[in-house]
């Protein structure tokens, strides 16, 4: 009876030792875990954001507000995912006074989109700091207010860019609540918009293609369980291949071009 006993120990013993031996071996085998605890959700965000036009002769701001859904995952190999839509839900800017008759002239090159980024991170210190070079791409609607007169009838959804480009972000991971990280990117907006006349009165700009780059500093924190609260602070800032100009009834002049913003955002999420 005791040698049975004995027997029986030893084997839930040796099934122990190879369960942990097991486990252990998975989790060292996986260096992006800690970082998974962050990486690997999706979350409900609002943005606001406050920019500078320029028109070659004068300057003037925009104020933008927007609604932003992202699904993120850290794959166990490295691989890293982002996909992001957002749309505006409020835009304001003066009139383009320089046109004559209270003109409003001008755009924003992020009204509405979906954008989705790849990469691949390289673990810097283990579960601390990690790197992550990626490329990017989407499909971004060009609200533009002299797009819109001449769209006519026709759905605002013609007029957009394909964006595409890359960056890199540094990560680092405080602890299993804290996470802060850092994301510079650059990208080319190419613009999709016909460039036909639907009202004669107002003539196309020339170009719009655009080069952006963002900054962003960002925060993530794990208040409970799955429970992530997110917020970013983020600067754009855009370079035009060719000067704005457009032809209203007023005469010829240069149309408001987005020339840098500043903005933050705030997210509610989970973590999978």
């Amino acid at each position: 009876m005791m040698r049975k006993i004995l027997v029986c120990l030893l084997a839930v013993a040796s099934y122990n030792s190879f369960a942990d031996t097991t486990s252990t071996t998975t989790s060292s085998t996986n260096k992006y875990s800690a970082f998974q605890q962050f990486d690997n959700e999706y979350n409900l965000g609002f943005a606001v954001t406050s920019g500078n036009l320029n028109n070659g002769s004068n300057t003037s701001t925009n104020n933008t507000q927007s609604i932003n859904l992202e699904v993120e995952r850290l794959f166990d190999v490295g691989v890293w995912m982002d996909v992001n839509a957002y749309l505006l839900t409020y835009y304001s800017q003066p009139s383009n006074t320089a046109l004559g008759g209270n003109q409003v002239t001008g755009s924003q090159p992020n009204f509405g989109g979906v954008n989705a980024t790849v990469g691949y991170a390289f673990p810097l210190v283990s579960d601390k700091l990690l790197i992550t070079p990626y490329v990017t791409g989407g499909r971004n609607t060009n609200l533009s207010t002299y797009s819109l007169e001449q769209a006519g009838n026709n759905n605002l959804t013609s007029d957009y860019y394909w964006t595409f480009g890359g960056g890199a972000r540094l990560e680092y991971r405080v602890n299993s609540v804290f996470d802060f990280y850092l994301d510079q990117n650059m990208l080319y907006n190419a613009n999709q918009t016909p460039n036909t006349t639907a009202n004669s009165a107002v003539g196309f700009p020339n170009s719009s293609d655009n080069y952006q780059y963002v900054t962003t500093l960002g925060a993530k924190f794990n208040l409970y369980r799955n429970f992530q609260l997110g917020a970013k602070a983020f600067y754009n800032n855009y370079y035009y291949t060719q000067t704005q100009t457009v032809t209203t009834p007023y005469g010829n002049g240069n149309a408001y071009a987005p020339q840098s913003s500043v903005g933050g955002m705030v997210t509610v999420g989970l973590t999978y």
